[in-house]
């Protein structure tokens, strides 16, 4: 076949060279329905690649040129020993040339289109075999035939099945719903049109995710898979349509629990035939509009209902494409997780926000959420507690307030509410005060009749109805919360402190002095 090949190549004279950046096509034609290019990459076109290409793979030359200038900007010195899986690989170019580049232990090409895959196998021979059809082997006495699978895979599918754990990731794949639904669910097989496969590698289907809304609900599966077959210091590198807004392709990684960095951003002309009637859809039912651009250089975006007006009277339109490195920020615990989570907790682990601005909370987060998901796992029923919280929890609160503000407690002085608002209410019905003052930040969930009396509610003549707590908002100020604790002489006292009064304990002792003076 490669001797064949390059016969073949040999005899035909129309050659059309496209050039872009630092790669460059040659393309030869046969018959109108087979594509057979060299392609150049790296430093000065010193790689050069033969690659085939048929109809019924969508091959966007800017998204993969792009997304490859990204990979190039991760350096790693250590991928010799590495696992890689390219995720929708289509004819095979990108993971033929990491393996190329990089020699890594194994790079899995996957992608859910069968006859995608055919073709990429032969592409990996005819790179891993020299014009006499004989092996080409590198220094370490291998050939790409060593180094490269490719597989039939919905998204990461074969791994998981084959138990195959990963250093690295990378994915471009769809991220435009399809206009047509009901099509994208038929049974695909090598035999299906060449319409059908094209358009599933250029669209993709609803998947369940929040992210649906904004075509990125693929991406969001594969980082869900992807975290569970990921190495704990493994790396994701994905290709993001910026079509969206930024704030929403990072949002996705960083509630996965992700920490991410931006390797490569540019902008593309948005493909002529993709057809973007779904994010017109999306955008009318959403305050979220996206983000089209009327050229290579303006930042003026404009929404996908004009960006496709503008596009059916001829005008073309790009967007930003961004690639992101992911790696997982707490990978033991994040994969602890979501592996207890995986059974039976689908609707609490795709609500879960993993994000998090400080690192010391994110540690201390994290432990308690592995904690909460082992106890649930085991305590299928939960056992009845006592009325003021589980003691176990109870006594680790009580330590840690001994232990980080030496505030000497027990659990008998621990009691757990399902939230802030709900213990002030049940505390002052416990209560049952006369008269309760309330720092204004705290009464919003109070019930409103506590809040509404016209009376004096310090006064012993006052009648009030049954359940009922007479409150009275102040101010967090210390000063000024003082004065009115002397003037009111409330029962109960409930106040946060300010930031710059918690600094040191001056204004905390201060206000229990005037509750102590007036018998609250």
């Amino acid at each position: 076949m490669r001797r064949i090949l390059t016969a073949a190549i040999k005899l035909i004279a129309v050659r059309e060279k496209i050039g872009h950046g630092v790669h460059t096509l040659e393309n030869v034609t046969i018959n109108f329905s087979l594509l057979i290019y060299q392609l150049l990459l790296g430093f000065q076109q010193s790689t050069k690649l033969t690659m085939m290409e048929i109809p019924s793979i969508f091959t966007p030359v800017d998204w993969s040129f792009a997304f490859y200038e990204g990979l190039n900007q991760h350096q790693d010195s250590t991928s010799r020993d590495k696992t890689y899986a390219e995720l929708g690989c289509g004819n095979g170019w990108i993971s033929i040339a990491l393996a190329e580049k990089l020699s890594p232990l194994k790079v899995y090409g996957l992608d859910i289109n069968p006859r995608a895959i055919k073709i990429a196998w032969i592409n990996l021979y005819l790179n891993a075999l020299d014009d006499n059809g004989l092996p080409v082997y590198d220094r370490e006495g291998k050939t790409l035939l060593d180094r490269v699978e490719f597989h039939e895979s919905d998204l990461l599918s074969y791994c998981i099945d084959n138990k195959i754990e990963l250093d690295c990731i990378v994915g471009c794949i769809p991220q435009i719903l399809n206009p047509n639904p009901e099509a994208i669910s038929k049974i695909m097989t090598e035999n299906s049109s060449e319409k059908f496969l094209y358009s599933l590698s250029n669209y993709c289907a609803l998947q369940g995710f929040f992210e649906d809304q904004f075509g990125l609900g693929l991406i969001a599966r594969a980082v869900e898979e992807g975290r569970a077959v990921i190495k704990p210091m493994g790396i994701m590198i994905f290709n993001i349509g910026g079509r969206p807004g930024q704030g929403v392709c990072e949002r996705l990684f960083l509630r996965r629990g992700f920490h991410i960095s931006k390797l490569w951003q540019t902008k593309i002309m948005q493909a002529a035939d993709t057809d973007i009637s779904a994010l017109v859809e999306i955008e009318q039912n959403s305050p979220h509009p996206f983000e089209f651009f009327m050229d290579l250089v303006g930042d003026q975006s404009v929404s996908a209902r004009t960006a496709q007006a503008y596009m059916k009277s001829g005008g073309r339109v790009s967007h930003a494409l961004s690639v992101y490195s992911c790696q997982l920020h707490k990978p033991i615990q994040v994969k602890k997780l979501f592996e207890i989570l995986k059974d039976g907790f689908n609707e609490i682990s795709s609500s879960l926000d993993l994000s998090f601005d400080n690192d010391s909370v994110a540690a201390e987060k994290m432990a308690f959420l592995v904690y909460l998901a082992s106890f649930l796992k085991e305590n299928k029923s939960n056992p009845c507690e006592p009325p003021f919280g589980c003691l176990n929890f109870r006594n680790l609160v009580a330590e840690f307030m001994k232990s980080y503000y030496n505030i000497p407690s027990t659990s008998d002085n621990v009691a757990v509410f399902p939230s802030r608002a709900v213990a002030i209410e049940i505390s002052l019905r416990l209560f049952s005060p006369a008269l309760a003052i309330v720092d204004e930040h705290l009464t919003r969930h109070l019930p409103k009749q506590w809040l509404t009396s016209s009376a004096i509610e310090g006064r012993a003549d006052c009648d009030r109805a049954k359940d009922t707590v007479l409150v009275i908002e102040v101010p967090r100020q210390s000063d000024l919360l003082i004065e009115l604790i002397r003037k009111l002489k409330p029962q109960v006292v409930v106040t946060g402190m300010a930031k710059f009064e918690a600094i040191t304990s001056a204004a905390l002792v201060n206000i229990l002095s005037a509750t102590r003076d007036v018998g609250s």
